[in-house]
């Protein structure tokens, strides 16, 4: 037992080493997962914005139209009333 003293506390290093790189590499390869995947709820949520936006010009644009329809109208009525 005296023989394997001396070389217990670097096989204990050697051994907390291996384990520690071996969980590093795990956790970065987690890392990229987990990065890949923000990347593409990043991206979905980026073109549901870009969806949002674009229905909202669209409706926009049927207000102006809606609002140009009731004015024209109004407009027809004051004429005709103050006639």
């Amino acid at each position: 037992m005296d023989a394997l003293t001396p070389w217990l506390t670097p096989a204990l290093l050697i051994a907390l080493f291996t384990w520690l790189r071996r969980d590093t590499g795990e956790l970065r390869r987690d890392l990229r997962e987990l990065n890949g995947r923000i990347d593409t709820l990043t991206k979905d949520v980026n073109q549901r914005f870009d969806d949002v936006k674009r229905e909202l010009s669209e409706l926009r644009e049927r207000m102006a139209k809606l609002e140009g329809a009731i004015e024209g109208f109004l407009a027809g009525r004051r004429d005709r009333d103050a006639a």
